[in-house]
């Protein structure tokens, strides 16, 4: 418990400037709740969320809000960067801001709830990953593995959404495909929740 408590002590002191500071085991626990629940939810009902997964990339709020949270979200790591002789230049971020809001919503609003929805979760995965990295016990390791899989997934969405809905397309297409599937991730889901619990003993 010492050690643990001296790497925590360390990692927030190496983390400053993150407004991010969670404990491993937790964001663990809560990301294998969070992918149990999902995941089970989907098993239980598989019709329903698969056309709750299929209406969700053209819904039209869930994008915009996310949208506008995830530029305002890049501004302020922008801004937090030292630019030298351009700093003056972060003043600017006032104007851009809202503006770039606006054209990503006037030119660029098919499917994006799924562009915006992986920009947060490129954003939020940099956070926890800051978050995490000088921290002991199995649970940082879960966590950064998930997040740099994840952020690999949001990263290959925001430039082709529509694998979105080919994926749905393709699970429908043939019922046998959705259970391994969903048996694969609720493991992932175990295994966050069993390196959480595991992390907080040591």
């Amino acid at each position: 418990m010492h050690q643990r408590e001296l790497a925590l002590a360390d990692a927030a002191e190496r983390g400053k400037g993150s407004f991010m500071t969670f404990d491993a085991p937790f964001i663990s626990l809560a990301f294998g709740v969070v992918l149990f629940a999902l995941y089970g939810w989907t098993m239980q009902a598989p019709e329903k969320a698969l056309a709750a997964y299929r209406l969700y990339p053209r819904s039209i709020w869930p994008g915009r809000i996310l949208m506008a949270i995830s530029v305002i979200w890049f501004a302020y790591n922008l801004n937090q960067v030292d630019l030298g002789g351009f700093n003056t230049l972060k003043k600017a971020l006032w104007v851009l801001v809202p503006v770039i809001c606006y054209l990503i919503v006037r030119f660029i609003p098919d499917l994006l709830s799924v562009r915006a929805l992986c920009t947060f979760c490129l954003l939020a995965g940099k956070s926890v990953l800051i978050a995490v990295r000088w921290q002991s016990g199995p649970a940082p390791i879960a966590v950064a593995l998930l997040i740099y899989l994840l952020m690999v997934k949001c990263m290959f969405l925001v430039v082709y959404p529509h694998f979105w809905l080919r994926g749905i397309s393709w699970l429908e297409a043939k019922p046998g495909r959705l259970k391994p599937m969903l048996f694969s991730g609720m493991a992932v889901a175990v295994a966050l929740i069993v390196s959480g619990f595991l992390s907080l003993k040591m």
